[in-house]
């Protein structure tokens, strides 16, 4: 999707206002509440990938598979489309490899939102620490 209304579209201007001099703000209750949206949405996104497996599974349509070949043979790419396997469609086009490709990037997300976390706790309690020692000498 391109134009205004695309994701990456609002975090590119949000890139832009941080760079550009914009004032960024954290709420880590906020950071925390990402953190297990990503993990949510990576397990949901599990759980598609394995039931995809399970049930697009397109072995016996009833279209004649069984007695003609060329029957067999859509069969046979309907099934690959939805799990995989062959050589002619790539597993990232498949059900099963989307519903995957989504998990990682939900676990890459979270890992991403952990990190920011980890950093913005740590400088804020360098901070606490600087001004405490600050004050105690004025």
């Amino acid at each position: 999707m391109a134009g205004p209304d695309a994701p990456e579209a609002g975090w590119k201007a949000f890139t832009e206002n941080v760079v550009g001099g914009g004032r960024l703000e954290l709420d880590p209750a906020g950071i925390e509440q990402c953190i297990k949206l990503c993990q949510a949405h990576a397990e949901d996104m599990r759980i598609l990938a394995d039931r995809a497996r399970d049930e697009l599974r397109a072995t016996a349509l009833g279209i004649g598979e069984n007695d003609i070949d060329s029957a067999k043979e859509l069969a046979r790419k309907f099934d690959e489309k939805a799990t995989g396997g062959g050589d002619v469609i790539a597993f990232s086009n498949t059900a099963v490899g989307l519903f995957l490709a989504h998990q990682a990037y939900a676990k890459d997300m979270r890992s991403m939102f952990e990190a920011v976390l980890v950093r913005y706790r740590e400088q804020d309690a360098t901070l606490a620490a600087d001004l405490g020692s600050t004050g105690a000498g004025l």
